[in-house]
């Protein structure tokens, strides 16, 4: 226990943080991409643990290029070293076990509670590995409510994050709550050695001064406590936020212009003869000097630069000053120094975590844990779920009362042939309301997958388990309404078969819904590539255009992958089939007169067998077992489809 702190309980002695046990270094670090283009060039620091270093700039500066080389989720090409405790970023590919990112948008589930969304992450943490002091239920809810009570959070511990249509906490509490998730799931281990990062992403960003300074004076609190070694880019932060932070490291054009301490920066720039301005935020000033996008900020600190530098390129000048200074290289030979010590110790240390979900036994257990979690805010998100079952109530009643109580005679058939095609199709259309849900949910898998909390397999599986009791439940509800008041075949097997089809339907449009989100996870193309694929399918199914006059290339290709042609053939046997149409019998022709063959019945009543309809039409024989098959196959396709991609995602990050 802290006595600062009596009610924080890590599982760890707090006595033994020191800010100068270890450090994090980064050495000469350059980055560019691809093509050649230089993003970062001879960036240097050292943060030691339970200290904050802040990352300040332009926009365009290169900070988050520098935060992902830091986190090693760059795709760029990387010079330089970065090490702790003796590992180089080089030749230990798990650092990211040991940094723990918290992205400029937060990421969070709106339905849960502030104590729900801290509890999730803590459990799936235990189950990674990432999180090895809660062992236990007990110790885990004494784990969060300590985390909650340390970042200001206990007024809103049972507060829903919120919504769209459901107002929630506010944007400086959602910022402690996405910190709060790294800091329950991943805070170090028993021993009180092991160092970890927090890697913030504009944490300030969206916030007004006061909850500016509110979030950074909790996080500094906690890496004052936890030795954690926080790591932020801030955009125009007030005086008093900027004075919170240890230490500062100013870039622009992807260069370095200074590193060192906060209350160092007015003498450093002072001996420069870039004297600061007593009325003037520092953190202001050192953006103005760095800024060469903006001809109203250049004008404005000419003067002084042309007292300082002369006419030299301003940001040139000013990384020439740093790397000439004192500062410089008293940093140099700081580095140099531990660069050495870290290097004779380096084959005994050992900083990576478990890796992602080791064993059958904990993927289940995350699978169950993420269900469980998909299932509270099923229940609780109205927009999510409820608003699709309004939706899917709505086309039922509509559909019932176009086609309302239907007669079994000749002139209805192919009123009976459009329900049935309408009603797979636009079910299997009104999936894209599925997709905003999906997102939420895919933002959040993202954030956890990149802590290795668990792997696609998990979030997909649970994803499936959740959402198959709820589509059963829209396709009964639809059939109920839709069904009678149309006028389908009136027994008990044909109805429980429309409700098999619907379903069957649904899996597959929400299948679609998954594939395409995940590998396209911005909502408008998400949007147009679904709704693109469901006009596809219609067009192709075999209703619109009969497959026999249907284009080549489209009946070789989309049309025996269309999974609303076997539902609509399938649903269709199931209503015609079985069924006999009424047509009129005349004495001259009797029966001659019907748009199909028909027979005499008693009472001069012409029939028309439904067999005779599906033979006219062009349909073969009844298959229902192989559509049901082919149904499933596409609809296990395409959620296999979903995994393969997000695991070749996963592979190329961690590479």
């Amino acid at each position: 226990m802290s006595e600062d702190h009596p009610d924080l309980e890590f599982g760890r002695s707090t006595a033994a943080v020191s800010p100068t046990s270890s450090s994090l270094c980064f050495a000469h670090v350059s980055a560019q991409t691809s093509s050649g283009r230089a993003i970062l060039s001879d960036i240097s620091g050292r943060v030691p643990r339970g200290s904050m270093l802040a990352i300040l700039g332009p926009s365009g500066s290169g900070k988050t290029s520098l935060l992902d080389i830091v986190a090693n989720r760059s795709a760029l090409s990387v010079d330089g070293r970065i090490w702790l405790d003796g590992s180089t970023r080089s030749d230990d590919k798990q650092v990211r076990n040991n940094v723990r990112y918290v992205q400029q948008e937060d990421a969070l589930i709106g339905a849960l509670t502030v104590r729900e969304t801290l509890l999730f992450a803590a459990r799936l943490g235990r189950i990674s590995g990432a999180n090895p002091i809660t062992k236990g239920h007990g110790s885990i809810h004494q784990h969060v409510d300590s985390v909650i009570s340390v970042l200001g959070l206990s007024q809103q511990a049972n507060t829903k994050v919120g919504t769209p249509i459901q107002k929630g906490i506010s944007g400086g509490q959602k910022r402690r709550v996405s910190v709060g998730e790294k800091l329950v799931a991943n805070i170090g281990g028993d021993d009180g050695q092991s160092c970890d990062i927090l890697v913030l992403d504009e944490i300030t960003s969206g916030l007004d001064a006061v909850a500016a300074y509110e979030v950074v004076s909790r996080i500094k609190e906690f890496a004052a406590i936890t030795g954690i070694i926080v790591i932020a880019s801030i955009h125009q932060p007030s005086t008093a936020t900027f004075t919170l932070f240890d230490s500062v490291l100013l870039m622009s054009q992807g260069k370095q212009v200074y590193f060192g301490p906060v209350n160092q920066v007015t003498g450093y720039f002072s001996k420069q003869g870039l004297t600061i301005p007593s009325n003037y935020n520092p953190a202001e000033f050192l953006l103005e000097i760095t800024n060469t996008d903006f001809m109203a900020t250049k004008e404005r600190t000419s003067s002084m630069f042309k007292d300082a530098i002369g006419d030299s390129d301003q940001v040139d000048e000013l990384c020439r000053l740093w790397n000439t200074s004192e500062e410089a290289a008293l940093l140099e030979t700081s580095l140099s120094a531990k660069e050495y010590e870290d290097l004779d110790r380096s084959a005994a240390a050992d900083i990576s975590r478990p890796g992602i979900l080791s064993g059958v036994g904990d993927a289940f257990k995350s699978t169950m844990i993420l269900v469980e979690r998909a299932v509270l805010k099923a229940y609780r998100d109205i927009l999510a779920y409820g608003v699709r079952v309004i939706m899917y109530l709505g086309l039922a009643i509509l559909m019932g009362t176009v086609w309302l109580r239907l007669s079994a005679n000749e002139n209805t058939i192919q009123s009976f042939f459009n329900a049935v095609f309408f009603g797979s199709a636009f079910m299997s259309f009104m999936a894209v309301a599925y997709i905003p849900a999906f997102l939420e949910d895919f933002a959040t898998y993202k954030k956890e997958s990149h802590e290795k909390l668990y792997g696609p397999a998990a979030f997909l599986l649970a994803n499936l388990i959740v959402g198959l009791p709820f589509l059963f439940l829209i396709a009964i509800l639809f059939s109920v309404v839709e069904y009678w008041m149309t006028g389908f075949r009136s027994t008990a097997t044909a109805f429980f078969r429309f409700v098999m089809w619907l379903f069957l339907d649904l899996v597959a449009a929400e299948s679609l819904v998954v594939l395409v989100s995940s590998i396209a996870p911005i909502f408008v193309a998400a949007l147009a590539i679904t709704a693109f694929a469901n006009g596809l399918w219609m067009s192709v199914g075999g209703f619109l255009v009969q497959p026999n006059v249907l284009n080549k290339f489209w009946y070789y290709t989309f049309y025996w992958i269309d999974y609303q042609r076997y539902v609509f053939d399938g649903m269709i046997f199931n209503e015609v089939e079985s069924r006999s149409y009424s047509c009129p019998w005349t004495a001259e022709g009797g029966c001659s007169g019907c748009m199909y063959p028909a027979s005499e019945v008693e009472d001069k009543v012409c029939k028309i067998s439904g067999r005779t309809v599906l033979d006219a039409r062009g349909y073969g024989g009844n298959h229902t077992g192989l559509w049901v098959g082919l149904v499933i196959a596409i609809s296990i396709a395409m959620r296999l489809l979903a995994y393969a991609w997000l695991k070749f995602r996963a592979r190329r990050i961690a590479h």
